[in-house]
Protein backbone atom coordinates (compact mmCIF):
# COMPACT_ATOMS: atom_id res chain seq x y z
CA UNK A 1 0.00 0.00 0.00
CA UNK A 2 1.28 3.52 -0.63
CA UNK A 3 2.46 5.42 2.37
CA UNK A 4 -0.26 7.92 1.61
CA UNK A 5 -2.96 6.62 2.96
CA UNK A 6 -1.07 4.87 6.27
CA UNK A 7 -2.81 7.66 8.44
CA UNK A 8 -6.11 6.29 7.83
CA UNK A 9 -5.68 2.94 8.40
CA UNK A 10 -6.33 0.99 12.18
CA UNK A 11 -2.36 -0.29 11.82
CA UNK A 12 -1.03 2.90 11.43
CA UNK A 13 0.81 4.16 14.93
CA UNK A 14 -1.55 7.52 15.19
CA UNK A 15 -4.42 6.22 14.61
CA UNK A 16 -7.90 7.68 15.17
CA UNK A 17 -10.78 6.22 14.35
CA UNK A 18 -12.18 9.86 13.04
CA UNK A 19 -9.98 9.58 10.53
CA UNK A 20 -11.02 5.83 8.83
CA UNK A 21 -13.33 7.17 5.95
CA UNK A 22 -15.45 3.74 6.41
CA UNK A 23 -16.12 4.95 9.67
CA UNK A 24 -17.40 8.12 8.69
CA UNK A 25 -19.57 6.50 5.90
CA UNK A 26 -21.09 4.31 8.18
CA UNK A 27 -21.71 6.82 10.64
CA UNK A 28 -23.89 8.87 8.10
CA UNK A 29 -25.58 6.05 6.51
CA UNK A 30 -26.99 4.68 9.90
CA UNK A 31 -28.00 7.97 11.34
CA UNK A 32 -29.77 8.62 7.94
CA UNK A 33 -31.56 5.19 8.67
CA UNK A 34 -32.40 5.75 11.91
CA UNK A 35 -34.09 9.19 10.92
CA UNK A 36 -36.28 7.09 8.12
CA UNK A 37 -36.79 4.29 10.29
CA UNK A 38 -38.41 6.85 13.20
CA UNK A 39 -40.10 8.67 10.36
CA UNK A 40 -41.58 5.23 8.59
CA UNK A 41 -43.18 4.18 11.71
CA UNK A 42 -46.44 6.10 11.78
CA UNK A 43 -46.87 4.28 8.28
CA UNK A 44 -45.90 0.83 9.57
CA UNK A 45 -42.91 0.48 7.21
CA UNK A 46 -38.91 0.17 7.80
CA UNK A 47 -36.20 1.02 5.99
CA UNK A 48 -35.72 -2.72 4.03
CA UNK A 49 -39.12 -2.32 2.72
CA UNK A 50 -38.16 1.51 1.72
CA UNK A 51 -35.71 0.55 -0.20
CA UNK A 52 -37.30 -1.78 -1.94
CA UNK A 53 -40.26 0.26 -2.53
CA UNK A 54 -38.26 3.27 -4.02
CA UNK A 55 -36.01 0.54 -5.97
CA UNK A 56 -39.21 -0.61 -7.70
CA UNK A 57 -40.20 3.21 -8.34
CA UNK A 58 -36.74 3.93 -10.06
CA UNK A 59 -37.21 0.49 -12.25
CA UNK A 60 -40.62 -0.48 -12.32
CA UNK A 61 -40.73 -4.81 -13.17
CA UNK A 62 -38.02 -5.94 -11.90
CA UNK A 63 -37.43 -8.64 -11.43
CA UNK A 64 -36.53 -10.19 -7.61
CA UNK A 65 -32.96 -10.90 -8.96
CA UNK A 66 -32.55 -6.98 -10.18
CA UNK A 67 -34.01 -5.80 -6.86
CA UNK A 68 -31.81 -7.68 -4.73
CA UNK A 69 -28.75 -5.95 -6.93
CA UNK A 70 -30.20 -3.06 -6.78
CA UNK A 71 -30.95 -2.80 -2.44
CA UNK A 72 -27.62 -5.02 -1.86
CA UNK A 73 -29.58 -7.41 -0.37
CA UNK A 74 -29.18 -11.47 -0.84
CA UNK A 75 -32.26 -13.36 -2.84
CA UNK A 76 -33.69 -15.01 -0.64
CA UNK A 77 -33.88 -11.99 1.95
CA UNK A 78 -35.17 -9.64 -0.96
CA UNK A 79 -38.06 -12.38 -1.54
CA UNK A 80 -39.23 -12.70 1.50
CA UNK A 81 -39.75 -8.42 1.78
CA UNK A 82 -41.39 -8.80 -1.91
CA UNK A 83 -43.91 -11.38 -0.40
CA UNK A 84 -44.61 -8.78 2.90
CA UNK A 85 -44.89 -6.12 0.80
CA UNK A 86 -47.38 -8.16 -1.40
CA UNK A 87 -49.45 -9.32 1.38
CA UNK A 88 -49.04 -5.42 2.94
CA UNK A 89 -50.75 -4.49 -0.97
CA UNK A 90 -48.11 -2.59 -1.75
CA UNK A 91 -46.92 -4.22 -5.05
CA UNK A 92 -48.17 -6.93 -6.80
CA UNK A 93 -45.53 -10.16 -8.62
CA UNK A 94 -46.27 -12.20 -11.86
CA UNK A 95 -43.98 -14.32 -13.66
CA UNK A 96 -41.82 -13.12 -17.08
CA UNK A 97 -43.43 -14.37 -20.31
CA UNK A 98 -40.32 -14.75 -21.82
CA UNK A 99 -38.79 -16.91 -18.54
CA UNK A 100 -41.41 -18.07 -16.44
CA UNK A 101 -38.79 -18.59 -13.66
CA UNK A 102 -38.17 -14.93 -13.12
CA UNK A 103 -40.47 -13.29 -10.91
CA UNK A 104 -41.23 -9.53 -11.59
CA UNK A 105 -42.73 -7.20 -9.35
CA UNK A 106 -44.77 -4.07 -9.89
CA UNK A 107 -45.97 -1.46 -7.33
CA UNK A 108 -49.49 -0.97 -6.76
CA UNK A 109 -51.39 2.05 -6.43
CA UNK A 110 -51.56 1.74 -3.01
CA UNK A 111 -47.38 0.86 -3.38
CA UNK A 112 -47.29 4.33 -6.16
CA UNK A 113 -49.12 6.18 -2.76
CA UNK A 114 -47.02 4.93 -0.31
CA UNK A 115 -43.46 5.93 -2.43
CA UNK A 116 -45.23 9.57 -2.93
CA UNK A 117 -45.05 9.61 1.13
CA UNK A 118 -41.43 7.85 1.41
CA UNK A 119 -40.23 10.79 -0.72
CA UNK A 120 -41.42 13.43 1.51
CA UNK A 121 -40.27 11.94 4.49
CA UNK A 122 -36.82 11.36 2.71
CA UNK A 123 -36.85 15.10 1.51
CA UNK A 124 -36.77 16.36 4.82
CA UNK A 125 -34.07 14.09 6.06
CA UNK A 126 -31.87 14.99 3.29
CA UNK A 127 -32.65 18.77 3.44
CA UNK A 128 -31.65 18.26 7.24
CA UNK A 129 -28.55 16.43 6.48
CA UNK A 130 -26.99 18.66 3.81
CA UNK A 131 -28.35 21.64 5.11
CA UNK A 132 -24.85 23.99 5.16
CA UNK A 133 -23.66 22.48 2.25
CA UNK A 134 -23.56 24.01 -1.57
CA UNK A 135 -25.05 21.80 -4.08
CA UNK A 136 -21.55 21.45 -5.81
CA UNK A 137 -20.22 20.05 -2.56
CA UNK A 138 -23.00 17.62 -2.58
CA UNK A 139 -22.46 16.48 -5.66
CA UNK A 140 -18.53 16.68 -5.16
CA UNK A 141 -19.08 13.89 -2.33
CA UNK A 142 -21.69 11.95 -4.86
CA UNK A 143 -18.39 12.26 -7.40
CA UNK A 144 -16.36 11.07 -4.77
CA UNK A 145 -18.27 8.01 -3.23
CA UNK A 146 -19.02 7.07 -6.82
CA UNK A 147 -14.91 6.91 -7.59
CA UNK A 148 -14.34 4.68 -4.51
CA UNK A 149 -17.46 2.14 -5.39
CA UNK A 150 -15.96 1.51 -8.97
CA UNK A 151 -12.42 0.92 -7.38
CA UNK A 152 -13.56 -1.53 -4.74
CA UNK A 153 -16.04 -3.03 -7.39
CA UNK A 154 -12.92 -4.13 -9.66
Amino acid sequence: MSKKYTKFLPSSENFSLEQFPYYWISQVYSQQVNQVDHALKKYGLDNSRRRLLMALKSKPDASVSDLSDMVVSKMSTTTKIVYRLKDEGLVQTYSCEDDARITRVVLTDKGNEMTNKINDLTAVVLEQSFDGLTPLQIEKMIETLRHIFKNLSR
